[in-house]
């Protein structure tokens, strides 16, 4: 006898296309974020209507700018009531291209690249490498600076392809957009817990996808180089002549994400020779700690540009600490 589904429950795909989100994305979010259907049913997969209309309000908030991980656990009243925020969590619009805490993004494919042209501004992301196609990429006469990020753009997804990227850019996330797959391919690729997306994509989900692995990558790599010292901190917090104290307040906020990053990596410390629950518990305590380093670099970026004044030429040049800072170097 046939397995009854309850009738308000809805197939990934037709969320999908309720949504706007792709089911790639929907599965990546059951990995990595818990978000799991209400029923599953051999390989399909059933959403409730309750997690449809919670899915809704994530993408809004998503297309506000707002990252999955900020959003995707809160309940049905704090979703509405960051729907209703308009003062809402954004990502740094006017970031400057480059900047040493943003990482690097790499794009392969003539459609992708088509698409990024058609953007009417430059975006969240920091695109330091174009290429036309896989061939181009892996073509050593047209090396382009290394990305930390690479969006691999095919027309048919092959693991094959996505492991020549990986060898001519090693250490590199690789982000696979594709048109066709065979079943077998798309299993095979989705079980290395590597972002697939289905092409044609907004670049917004591409964007979103990109800062989602940047933050994966900086955090694979220990992120947790500085961009002051403590040193640095005090004297441009003393040297802070504004009114407002704007420095003054971004260096407390500072020296408090790093004493609760070093806060959680003890706890996390304290779980890792324990049961497997705590195991699992000191695993994401560890993943908290870099979460607050990953906002530590923004902080600090944040303390970069205001604590730049413009010279009269248009270029910014750092202020430096008062002569009675009492500071040894």
């Amino acid at each position: 006898m046939a397995e009854r589904i309850p009738d308000d429950f809805y197939r990934i795909g037709s969320v999908a296309a309720l949504t706007g989100i792709a089911v790639e994305r929907l599965r990546a979010w059951e990995r990595r974020h818990g978000f799991s259907p209400a029923h599953k049913s051999g390989r399909t997969r059933f959403y409730s209507a309750d997690q449809l209309e919670k899915l809704k309000k994530i993408k809004h908030l998503i297309d506000r700018g707002q990252t999955v991980s900020s959003v995707i656990n809160l309940s049905e009243s704090q979703l509405h009531q960051r729907l209703t925020d308009q003062s809402g969590l954004t990502f740094n619009t006017s970031a400057r291209t480059g900047d040493a805490s943003s990482p690097k993004v790499g794009l392969v494919g003539a459609n992708l690249l088509q698409l990024e042209q058609q953007q009417e501004t430059g975006g969240h992301l920091n695109v330091v490498a174009r290429w036309a196609n896989l061939s181009a990429l892996l073509d050593q006469s047209q090396q382009q600076q290394q990305p930390d990020v690479l969006v691999l753009q095919v027309p048919v997804l092959s693991s094959r392809e996505i492991a020549k990227a990986q060898r001519a850019l090693p250490g590199c996330k690789i982000i696979s957009a594709y048109q066709f797959a065979t079943a077998a391919e798309l299993s095979r690729c989705q079980s290395q817990d590597a972002p697939i997306l289905k092409w044609p994509l907004d670049w917004r989900e591409i964007e979103f996808t990109c800062l989602e692995e940047s933050k994966r990558y900086l955090k694979s790599v220990g992120y947790a180089q500085r961009r002051f010292s403590d040193e640095e901190l005090i004297a441009l917090s003393v040297g802070d002549e504004d009114p407002n104290r704007p420095a003054q307040h971004l260096v407390e906020a500072i020296h408090q994400v790093n004493a609760l990053a070093a806060f959680l990596q003890s706890c996390a410390e304290e779980n890792s020779d324990g049961t497997e629950s705590d195991a699992s518990k000191s695993a994401a305590l560890s993943d908290a700690c870099g979460d607050a380093a990953y906002a530590r670099a923004y902080l600090e970026t944040a303390l970069h540009a205001v604590s730049s004044t413009a010279s009269p030429d248009g270029v910014y040049q750092p202020l430096t600490a008062p002569d009675n800072a009492g500071l040894t170097h």
